[in-house]
């Protein structure tokens, strides 16, 4: 008898959240903590397989009706996977207390929820934009003082980012809705009540206004994300061909009101809030971490290792900053070649350009993801949101449905990270990974650099 994955994936979010509620927050190892971990993979387990079977799907009413379906445990029960969610909070309290955020951690004022707050972020500023410290204030004064209607609330705002980022994708295309049911997005944004999801959300607002030539539309949503997280700066080039070149011929106008609107609405933001460019200094707060999951990181780390046991053990710190400068350099080209390819793509065919140029801001997302300094799981959701814009097809389909399965097995419930236990083997892993990337890539250039002989 095979079992209806709806019903699977229900069980499976009904034991993730019990596992919550077991071993929901850090605690000591004792036989709870231990037993809401193995329920946790066990419904980890569980849900992939329950979305393997619906990944296909052709019906979006459907899949986001079972998408409700499997939220359904996970909205009464605690954040797992990340306790972001209550430094968030905390960042609330401080914005209403008229404390510059770019320079204050959460024990400055001190928050009411400090002590829920993780202790690598009570004393961190946050390298958010304006527009989330608005909404975090926002949620901090209606909350008053009671940490699960703040934790409600922030789930309220996640949801309507992912709402948000369907609505969008099925406007640029039919859109890929099984995405918004799978295990990542009901681990990191569900539980885990990640700001990504918002950021994502105006990304491809901006995207799908972009295809109809609506640059000031396109350049407000861009902004507005812009104003959640800097990172959506990275996907705005890609916007900017889609609105150049249009198939009724080239539109000069349209970049320049483009950016105007997404500059101008980051401003008004800046200066609602009293915060503006602040987050240039703040971003380099979590630098301190060291975890392979940062492909460059962990390159650097295996060095490090080496380093140390040549009797070199300070030269450790000296090895990740040099790997993460050669991944930024990395992380330049990427960038450049995918921004370049897609120009050919919309200068050759106008009129077929926005599957293209998503799939490349799609992957520069992703590709800015995982070479900077710090990776989470969470980091993945805009640029893989992206892509659910776009046709996918061949290897990319298959690698991002294995993506949004795979990630969430890199957290515990409560919040810690797997990465931390296996630095060692990770760092090495992430050594194998370049150096067959490397080799792949010479092969193909040296296959299409020299004609093979007859």
């Amino acid at each position: 008898m095979r079992l209806n994955p709806r019903w699977l994936g229900l069980a499976a979010t009904v034991l993730l959240a019990v596992s919550g509620f077991l071993a929901g927050k850090p605690l000591p190892h004792d036989a709870a903590w231990v037993t809401g971990v193995c329920v946790w993979f066990v419904a980890l387990l569980m849900l992939a397989r329950a979305w393997w079977g619906l990944r296909e799907s052709t019906r979006p009413r459907e899949v986001l009706v079972t998408a409700a379906i499997w939220a359904a445990p996970l909205l009464v029960a605690p954040p797992m996977g990340a306790l972001d969610v209550y430094a968030y909070a905390c960042q609330g309290q401080l914005f209403d207390a008229g404390l510059n955020l770019y320079e204050h951690g959460p024990s400055a004022l001190p928050c009411t929820w400090l002590s829920d707050v993780p202790p690598l972020w009570r004393d961190t500023p946050t390298p958010y934009g304006p527009l989330w410290f608005a909404i975090s204030g926002g949620v901090a004064w209606l909350a008053h003082g009671h940490l699960i209607v703040a934790v409600g609330l922030f789930r309220l705002v996640a949801v309507l980012g992912l709402v948000l980022c369907v609505a969008a994708a099925h406007r640029l295309t039919d859109g890929n809705a099984a995405l918004a049911a799978s295990p990542l997005v009901l681990i990191h944004v569900v539980s885990g009540v990640h700001n990504d999801i918002l950021l994502a959300g105006f990304v491809l607002a901006g995207f799908a206004f972009a295809t109809r030539g609506r640059s000031g539309l396109s350049g407000v949503a861009f902004g507005l994300g812009a104003a959640i997280k800097v990172t959506a700066v990275v996907a705005a080039p890609f916007a900017v061909l889609l609105l150049l070149f249009r198939t009724n011929g080239l539109c000069r106008r349209a970049p320049i009101s483009f950016t105007a609107t997404a500059a101008g609405a980051y401003v008004l933001l800046a200066a609602a809030t009293g915060h503006g460019i602040g987050f240039l200094g703040a971003l380099g707060s979590t630098a301190q971490l060291k975890q392979w999951l940062s492909i460059p990181t962990g390159v650097g780390m295996a060095a490090g290792y080496v380093l140390r046991a040549a009797g070199r053990p300070a030269a450790f710190d000296t090895a990740v900053a040099v790997a993460r400068a050669a991944g930024f350099v990395a992380l330049a080209a990427i960038l450049l070649a995918l921004w370049w390819r897609a120009l050919r793509t919309a200068r050759r065919a106008p009129g077929e350009a926005a599957d293209p140029v998503l799939t490349g801001a799609g992957l520069a997302l992703l590709a800015t993801a995982v070479l900077g300094p710090v990776f989470y799981a969470w980091y993945a959701l805009a640029g893989i949101a992206v892509l659910a814009g776009t046709h996918l097809t061949g290897r990319l389909r298959t690698g991002v449905h294995v993506a949004v399965v795979a990630l969430p097995f890199l957290t515990l419930p409560d919040s810690l990270g797997l990465a931390t236990k296996t630095k060692l083997p990770g760092a090495f892993l992430d050594v194998a990974l370049v150096a067959v990337v490397v080799y792949r890539f010479v092969r193909r250039r040296g296959g299409t650099a020299v004609p093979a002989e007859r």
